[in-house]
């Protein structure tokens, strides 16, 4: 890895045994070295990734991640299970993988610090692809495009470059008879606005294969 020098340290001093001579046998004393920088410092961390999962809290993203990878989040039926981004290593085939990153789940506000969002956004930033997870029980035709839209204006407030990264929408639930019913319904709202749609179901695994290959092949090009 790189190596970085933050603080240098000072010139070393002359312990007793320099001193030593044929009449001194076992000096008692020594001289002090120079003192070295002092600095402090602030570490931000931000993880590396070729797909980042965002969305509300309880879209389904820990699942997903816990199908399509070895990776083992926690998962409840409750918001904000996930309090830190998850790594996981999804294999295409046996020479091509990928690494998702599930980031805890966003909210209206999350750029100002409401709920857990503005913590992590900043790890996105590293990410190649976005990858939206929306629950499609929760979507109303009224406003098909709701949550999408609160999740990519707390992306560009936080950063307008996250906006500009290619984006992936997947409908998550569609195991569920009222989710299969608005399918199409879903699909054309999102083809509209020229975003590429995917239907799965992070619990039965349904559409995941497509999904996975369809990443890849964006990574790809």
């Amino acid at each position: 890895g790189q190596r970085i020098i933050v603080a240098r340290g000072g010139q070393g001093g002359l312990g007793n045994f320099r001193f030593k001579s044929s009449v001194r046998r076992s000096p008692r004393f020594a001289q002090k070295g120079e003192p070295g920088e002092e600095k402090k410092l602030y570490l931000s961390l931000k993880i590396i990734a070729d797909v980042g999962l965002v969305g509300f809290p309880n879209a389904g993203k820990s699942t997903l991640l816990s199908r399509i990878s070895a990776a083992t989040p926690k998962i409840a039926d409750y918001p904000f299970t996930t309090l830190t981004p998850n790594l996981g290593v999804v294999s295409v085939d046996e020479i091509k993988s990928f690494v998702v990153a599930d980031i805890p789940g966003l909210i209206e506000g999350a750029h100002q610090g409401t709920g857990l969002g503005d913590k992590f956004l900043k790890h996105i930033e590293r990410t190649k692809i976005i990858l939206h997870i929306i629950d499609g029980s929760m979507i109303k035709k009224e406003d098909t495009l709701y949550s999408f839209r609160v999740i990519n204006k707390e992306l560009n407030n936080f950063s307008e470059k996250l906006t500009k990264k290619p984006q992936i929408i997947a409908i998550n639930k569609c195991d569920l008879l009222s989710v299969k019913e608005n399918m199409t319904y879903l699909k054309d709202a999102f083809y509209k606005e020229g975003y590429k749609i995917f239907s799965i179901s992070a619990l039965t695994g349904e559409g995941l294969n497509t999904l996975i290959y369809g990443l890849s092949s964006l990574l790809d090009e």
